[in-house]
């Protein structure tokens, strides 16, 4: 009985091996098929307490269950050890696709070494370390994207200056102390109104992108300085929220009040004119697109170089085209086809459904001035990629694909009915590049 069963052990084993083949053997050098059936993917972000990541997950969710897969929420509450940890975790637990937003610019570098250590296919937006490219972290981390700080700020600062006749003293609202994203909204707003003699900042302080805050400050700011203020420039909406109650139940109707991201959950305060202007940055579909990027990683495509860091699109919003904003994008559901963003599903035809463009590290607007480690220097492929055309190349190639414009703002709101995006592939300083309907 004993060797009969051991015959029988023995040649379920050698079948197991035929079935293998060489795969069972090649360990971590060898990638294992994308399994069939639903996978788990995670998506990161800070809390739920912050109007714009109600949104993003909504994006990520509708991405994610678009393509079959289950999605979980991962938040941090803004702590790198939290979100660290929680990747950790799922890695662990054998999941491999990850997307999403980091709580600080440090926690990338962590992050995207975690990715590549476990073999997770990971994509992020919003916030990236200076100086450190997907191609410094490894294959894995397979692109940064998001709508440039330093480009944003720099039309805040405008639509400030031109709203305010260029003479006024406003007021910045920071997020919060680790994000790259807050700080270089803000930067790009100082950068422009030093070409304003007539403006000036009379008090910045950080008010970590949550509404509570964002009203705190304003009261104190107010009581302060009273009627001198002319303007408040917010680097997101939950704080220019805050910042229009604040204005609002001191009677100070006329103070100009500019913010970022563009929630369902605050485009009222639009409508009615309590926010002067908005910057729409597309928080669900970035989120969303993040989490396509992923799943085309771990199906198969390769981006190229120059498709590792993409800029893309942002809008200007004001009560001319809100009403557009909030019937397109604030329904339950989000007016994406998410599966045709992806590259493994819809190789020819595939649509990002927003203006992307490629971004080139070395001369990167939101590193422009900030000093390169001692030794550090940006990985030659990407030079090697623009001298050989292939920024150009995907540039050309993403425009031609975003063919469903449902992102355009209306022509009726002109000159704000057009999706801006920041530009730097010649190798010089950046621009901004527009498409309209």
């Amino acid at each position: 009985m004993y060797e009969k069963k051991s015959k029988i052990f023995f040649l379920f084993i050698a079948c197991v091996l035929i079935v293998s083949g060489p795969s069972l053997f090649a360990g971590g050098e060898q990638e294992a098929e994308a399994a069939e059936g639903p996978e788990q993917m995670v998506t990161t972000y800070a809390t739920m307490a912050n109007d714009f990541f109600l949104t993003f997950d909504q994006g990520a969710r509708e991405a994610v269950e678009a393509l079959g897969n289950e999605y979980i929420a991962a938040t941090d509450d803004r702590k790198p050890e939290k979100f660290i940890s929680s990747m950790s975790s799922y890695a662990a637990a054998g999941v491999t696709m990850m997307s999403g937003y980091s709580p600080t610019i440090g926690s990338v570098v962590e992050a995207t070494k975690l990715v590549n250590r476990e073999k997770v296919y990971y994509s992020n937006v919003l916030e990236i370390a200076d100086w450190w490219t997907p191609l410094d972290a490894g294959p894995y981390w397979g692109m940064f994207h998001f709508p440039d700080a330093r480009a944003i700020g720099l039309q805040g600062g405008e639509v400030m200056a031109e709203a305010l006749g260029g003479e006024g003293k406003t007021l910045l609202l920071l997020g919060f102390p680790g994000s790259k994203a807050g700080n270089d909204r803000g930067l790009g707003f100082k950068q422009t109104l030093e070409k304003y003699p007539g403006m000036e900042i009379l008090a910045e302080e950080y008010g970590d992108f949550v509404r509570d805050k964002g009203y705190k400050i304003t009261a104190d700011w107010i009581i302060k300085y009273g009627d001198e203020i002319s303007g408040i420039y917010c680097t997101n909406t939950s704080m220019a929220v805050g910042a229009a109650v604040a204005c609002k139940e001191a009677g100070m109707k006329d103070v100009i009040i500019i913010g970022t991201d563009a929630n369902k959950e605050n485009m009222d305060y639009l409508k009615d004119g309590s926010i002067y202007a908005i910057c729409g940055i597309y928080g669900p579909w970035l989120a969303g697109h993040a989490a396509v990027v992923a799943y085309d990683l771990r199906h198969g495509w390769e981006p190229t170089v120059a498709e590792t860091m993409m800029s893309t699109g942002f809008i200007l919003l004001t009560e001319d085209n809100c009403q557009w904003y909030i019937d397109t994008f604030c329904g339950d559901k989000l007016p994406y086809d998410w599966k045709k963003m992806s590259r493994t599903l819809n190789p020819d035809n595939w649509d990002p459904q927003n203006l992307m463009i490629p971004i080139y590290p070395p001369t990167f607007t939101n590193w422009e001035f900030v000093e390169k480690p001692k030794g550090y220097e940006v990985p030659e492929e990407y030079t090697e990629a623009l001298e050989a055309g292939q920024y150009d190349e995907i540039r050309d190639l993403y425009r031609a694909h975003f063919v469903d414009h449902t992102v355009i703002p209306p022509s009726a709101s002109a000159p704000y009915d057009k999706v801006y995006c920041s530009d730097n592939t010649s190798g010089g300083a950046a621009v901004v590049s527009t498409i309209s309907k």
